[in-house]
């Protein structure tokens, strides 16, 4: 501060004042940086004029205080006094006016007339003054008469007060009037004189500038505008106030309309003048006193006084008016009691409402969402209940409702927002619907992916959802429920949004539109016909996010053009959309990464796909939306599952006819079109778009469709059969030849080629050519999940046999297609390395897919077999061979080995027990009812096309309603095909059964163990969701183990002492796997426990390894001893070939053949002959492929 002080020494060496002493630096004056000292220098200006007589200034700090004395000094307008007694006397008090006038009496009476004056003077005594005064002067003016005029003359002049004193008021005032003393000559003229001379009295004050005393004399003789004209000159606008509400009182201004005119005029000129005073308070009196309201109106108006306006309408009554005036001020609260006091309880409640959703929205330069609390929140909350308790009834549920979603009770449960929900809904408060569905919405982001619930069945009816957050429950199905209802309301919104930029009539949305104004902070400025609106919070994200050269202000108050407005909350709503649609994405990316369940993956894509495309046109495309697309690419596997037994169940089909399902595959297939550019597409694509369009019936977009065939080369028969299929016209017996056609084409072409067709896609497609061939018999053999996916092709309600072909006559191409396909099936059978390798390059898990294609090949031939003139015998003949019947599940096998051992068995039966065993049933599919089919096999399915008239009652017919047990586990395989899918993992479970007949799953641990490892390689949401599952299911594994430990420690007296060395491991086991479990639970995933997981993992693994490898010695040891003793049945002999390859899959091995995938050709039981396998039947034999020919090993790479 010292800094800017010596500021003046620039001021000083303008004004040459500067000596030796001044210092040579100071700093120059800058209004900027100065502006304290600005501030300092008005406050010291304050104290200074405030002063009466003297001043005095005390100051500690020299340094701070001497630019400005040094000023002072040079002026010679201070004196600089130390703090001594001196000081103290000069500041000492003087004597009391009671002595001065005893000492003035006393010299009175001396007749020491002038030392009397004195002390009357000081006394303030005037009477004693005058009398003592006029004494002396009387003896002065006697003697000075002729000698000195001049001092005679001032004589004279005092004498005349003597004459005024002694009632010679004539004289007197002649007197006073020819020495010039017109204020003297007037009051004698007021006092002495009377009413008829009121106007010279008047006149004498004024030319004495007595123009107070001047207006009092006038207004007491009625002379209105001398009056007022006096109070004017005089600067006495208070008194002309009072005399013009003293005229009111009295009448005069009704009675003499000059005198209203007269008035108007003083108070306006008052008010202007205070106004250049800047006295507002001191205006406001004048303006009350206009004559009309019309005339205060217009005269604040003018000055644009609004706020002083808005008072005085406030005071009068007048609520309507300073309504207007409280909202073009920008002063909501103002406003709401404004209303309050006009009567309109439900405008009262709905602006309250609206100012505490903009302000829990944008207090503090938030970004918007969520609401916050802020001062005063809960306060008008409650006052616009207690108004909306006011207001008409009609409206009074609707505003608590409102009040009731946007208060900050953030503990609020799932059920509590459902009801607020639905209690606005039910009243029909738009901001509260939206409100809470934005908070149910958050809700849902807020739990944890494994606190969801599943959905087990594709639930349509919104009353289910409600029922269930009801319950305070979640689930996918419930987020997408409450997704949509926030999409709706955003379009809604966004609607709106269209019509108030267009300005149209917003009846139908009114509601909304009220929202869309709270939620932004903006109103419709009154009588405005441009559609301006005032805004409450200008300085809001969603404002400062776009254009603010838009935004014009008044004062403080900011408007925004309707365009403008529109525009940018337009913008500002469409991320908002974007944002909540991402975050939605995102929990249910988390849900399809922890559901286990093929069916609940699958709606979490359906509903990802669809929301994806949903937000992206309403944004600019994201890497996070491509990544979502990308995810939903996966619905591809789901719907064509390697086992196609795992999607058969009702709801995933009900999933698969759904518009968003054909949406997101033919989505899918553009992709896979589109990504290759303008290249001829290879086998593999045209395979997906084949399979694409068989199971949903997909014919694409035309564009699309067009991009395929022309794609394709002119040779292609996959060309020609696209085309039959886009094509009406085309009949069923072209399309079935054309599609073997296209079939065997790819077949013949080179399998090691890049892209070539998978094993999966080309088997589906020869499952399909199988039911689309002509029958000629009425009738046709196929199995429940090939019949499926037929039927998803047609629509739900056209005839289920119109895209099938039944005949009387024979046809040579009918059998062409099973000699081709028999053909195809038994190279893939016979010559096991390569359809290894056809499967490992088509980026299939070999070790997965390679018995589940042995499997389905094996039933194409058991259907080629029942559908054809093929002999069983070639069946038969197939399923000898060793290393094909070794990847068959035993039931089936033996089923279909019943035929060869009992000749009553039909061939029919056979199959359709063998298909029954794994979850796949054999489908008789006629055109005429046949009684005795269904009869002679009884495991069948028999379907009578002509008693259905729509392919939706086959579908009921194949799914028969299911009871509520059977509901829970629709979206699992059954346990058959789980079994015959882990023929790896059983030899490790059997081994350690022991005698105690206890199931210990290892697979279980080691996938739990598997994505221990992934945590720690990287700790993101993926891994930790992963280890949950996981841990989940080791848990209900150790569960169930206990109890089985428990009742069996009960029976222990009687176990061997191997048993219980048994059981005492298992315990050990389960101790250490529950102990990995806890830890889990207790650290978070914190890495500082991960190395005594890995203690506790390694010990588990050394014991594994170790029980496997005694359990094997043990069972290779009893083996032996059954064959040295010659007690080895034909089963056991092959058993134990089986079970030393499978001990060389379990213990450490360096082969590299593949997995469960035998290195010899052929095995034959010892009762077999060793008999060539005949094609058909027939005397014909054909050789079996030797090692390393087979598929594409010819000439050329041509299949043979």
């Amino acid at each position: 501060m010292s800094d800017q002080w010596r500021v003046l020494y620039e001021f000083l060496k303008e004004k040459d004042l500067l000596d030796v002493n001044t210092p040579k630096s100071f700093p120059s004056f800058s209004e900027s940086r100065h502006n304290i000292l600005c501030s300092e220098l008005k406050q010291l200006y304050v104290a200074i004029t405030r002063t009466r007589q003297r001043l005095w200034i005390c100051e500690n700090n020299e340094e701070l205080s001497k630019p400005i004395l040094d000023y002072w000094t040079r002026l010679c307008l201070v004196q600089v006094r130390k703090i001594d007694d001196s000081l103290a006397a000069a500041m000492q008090r003087a004597s009391s006016p009671e002595e001065w006038k005893s000492q003035g009496i006393k010299l009175f009476w001396e007749k020491n007339y002038e030392m009397a004056t004195m002390c009357f003077e000081k006394a303030g005594e005037e009477t004693w003054e005058k009398r003592a005064k006029a004494s002396g002067l009387r003896a002065s003016a006697d003697s000075l008469r002729g000698s000195n005029p001049k001092e005679a003359r001032v004589m004279l002049r005092e004498a005349a007060e003597i004459f005024d004193s002694i009632d010679r008021s004539d004289t007197a005032a002649e007197c006073f009037c020819d020495l010039g003393e017109y204020e003297r000559a007037g009051r004698i003229y007021l006092e002495k004189c009377g009413t008829p001379e009121l106007r010279k009295a008047g006149e004498c004050f004024s030319l004495a500038g007595s123009y107070k005393i001047a207006a009092e004399v006038y207004n007491e003789g009625n002379i209105f505008d001398e009056c007022l004209s006096a109070c004017t000159k005089g600067n006495q606008l208070d008194l002309g106030l009072r005399y013009i509400e003293q005229w009111k009182q009295q009448a005069f201004m009704t009675t003499f309309k000059e005198v209203d005119k007269i008035a108007q005029e003083f108070l306006e000129k008052c008010a202007l003048e205070c106004k250049k005073k800047r006295d507002s308070s001191s205006m406001m009196r004048f303006v009350r006193a206009f004559c009309t309201e019309e005339s205060r109106r217009s005269f604040l108006n003018s000055l644009d006084f609004l706020e002083e306006l808005l008072v005085l309408e406030e005071d009068s009554g007048n609520f309507s008016e300073a309504l207007e005036i409280a909202q073009r001020l920008g002063h909501t609260l103002h406003e709401i009691d404004l209303l309050e006091k006009a009567g309109d309880y439900r405008n009262a409640s709905l602006l309250v409402l609206s100012y505490v959703l903009t302000n829990s929205l944008w207090l503090s330069g938030t970004p918007g969402w969520p609401l916050k609390s802020f001062p005063q929140k809960e306060e008008l909350l409650a006052k616009a209940i207690s108004c909306g308790d006011k207001a008409p009834e009609i409206f009074r549920a609707s505003i608590c409702a409102e009040a009731e979603s946007l208060s900050d009770d953030q503990r609020k449960l799932l059920s509590e927002l459902m009801q607020c929900y639905s209690d606005s809904k039910q009243c029909k408060s738009r901001t509260g619907e939206i409100i809470s569905v934005r908070k149910l919405l958050e809700a849902h982001f807020e739990v944890h992916p494994t606190k969801y619930e599943a959905d087990h069945e594709l639930q349509i009816d919104p009353s289910l959802f409600e029922e269930r957050m009801a319950k305070n429950e979640v689930s996918g199905g419930t987020l997408v429920f409450v997704w949509n209802l926030w999409k709706v309301k955003c379009l809604e919104i966004l609607e709106c949004l269209d019509s108030l930029e267009k300005r149209v009539d917003l009846n139908e949305c009114e509601d909304t539109a009220r929202f869309c104004l709270s939620y932004f902070g903006a109103r419709l400025q009154n009588n405005n016909s441009s559609g301006t609106y005032v805004l409450m919070n200008p300085n809001a994200a969603w404002i400062r996010n776009s254009d603010k050269g838009f935004v014009s202000w008044k004062r403080k108050v900011a408007t925004l053009g309707a365009r403008h407005f529109a525009s940018a909350a337009r913008e500002y709503w469409c991320r908002e959309l974007v944002s909540a649609g991402i975050r939605v994405l995102e929990a249910l990316e988390a849900l399809y990464n922890f559901y286990s369940s093929r069916y609940c993956q699958s709606v979490c894509i359906i509903h990802i796909f669809d929301i994806t495309k949903f937000v992206e046109s309403k944004s600019l495309g994201t890497e996070k939306l491509h990544n979502f697309l990308q995810l939903c690419t996966k619905y591809f596997r789901i719907v064509f599952p390697l086992d196609p037994r795992e999607s058969l169940f009702e709801d995933m089909i009900s999933l698969r006819e759904t518009e968003i399902s054909n949406n997101l595959l033919e989505e899918i297939i553009s992709k896979n079109v589109i990504s290759s550019g303008n290249d001829e597409l290879t086998y593999r694509q045209i395979g997906q778009v084949a399979m694409t369009m068989l199971r949903s019936g997909l014919m694409p977009k035309k564009g699309l469709h067009r991009k395929i065939i022309t794609r394709l080369s002119e040779n292609s028969s996959w060309k020609s059969f696209i085309k039959n299929l886009e094509s009406p016209c085309s009949s069923k017996e072209a399309r079935s030849h054309e599609f073997h056609r296209a079939l065997a084409e790819t077949y013949s072409i080179n399998w090691r080629a890049r892209q070539f067709i998978s094993p999966r896609c080309f088997f589906y497609l020869v499952e399909r050519l199988l039911i689309l061939v002509p029958h000629s018999r009425g009738h046709f053999f196929t199995t429940k999940s090939s019949f499926v996916e037929y039927l998803m092709c047609p629509p739900l309600d056209a005839n289920p046999s119109a895209g099938l072909v039944f005949t009387d006559k024979k046809s040579y191409a009918t059998s062409g297609v099973f000699d081709f396909v028999v053909s195809a099936v038994r190279e893939c059978l016979f010559n096991c390395r390569d359809t290894a390798d056809w499967i490992s390059r088509s980026n299939i898990d070999c070790n997965r897919y390679f018995p589940i294609l042995m499997l389905r090949l094996s039933m194409i031939l058991c259907l080629s077999c029942l559908n054809s003139e093929l002999p069983f015998d070639a069946l038969l003949d197939v399923l000898k061979v060793y290393h094909i019947k070794t990847q068959l599940p035993l039931r089936f096998y033996k089923a279909i080995r019943l035929k060869r051992t009992n000749s009553y068995v039909s061939c029919e039966t056979a199959v359709a027990a063998a298909f029954k065993t794994i979850g796949d049933s054999l489908v008789i599919v006629a055109s005429t009812e046949d009684s005795s089919l269904e009869f002679v096999c009884p495991n069948a399915v028999f379907l009578d096309l002509k008693s259905f008239s729509c392919r939706n009652e086959v579908i009921k017919k194949l799914f028969p309603r299911s009871t509520d047990g059977d509901k829970k586990a629709r979206n699992v395989v059954s346990e058959e095909v789980a079994v015959e899918q882990s023929s790896k993992t059983t030899l490790e479970t059997d081994l350690l059964k022991g005698g105690l007949q206890i199931e210990l799953k290892w697979d279980i641990f080691r996938e739990f163990i598997d994505a221990l490892g992934s945590l720690r390689s990287g700790s993101d949401g993926d891994s930790k969701s992963l280890v949950m599952r996981k841990k989940a299911a080791v848990e209900e594994h150790i569960n169930c183990l206990t109890a089985e430990i428990a009742d069996l420690s009960e029976q222990q007296r009687s176990h061997s002492v191997e048993d219980k060395n048994v059981l005492d491991e298992f315990k050990t086991t389960i101790e250490e796997m529950t102990e990995i479990c806890s830890l889990l639970d207790t650290s978070d995933f914190d890495v500082k426990v991960m190395p005594k997981i890995d203690v506790i993992l390694k010990i588990l693994e050394e014991r594994r390894y170790n029980l496997l490898v005694q359990k094997i010695a043990d069972v290779t040891k009893t083996l032996e001893d059954r064959r040295s003793r010659s007690w080895f049945s034909v089963f056991e002999g092959a058993f134990f070939k089986s079970f030393e390859e499978r001990r060389a899959q379990i213990l450490p091995s360096s082969s590299n053949d593949p997995p469960n995938v035998s290195s010899a050709v052929a095995y034959d039981d010892k009762e077999e002959d060793g008999k060539n396998i005949s094609k058909k039947g027939k005397g014909k034999s054909k050789k079996q492929p030797k090692k390393g020919k087979g598929k594409g090993k010819g000439k050329g790479g041509k299949r043979k």
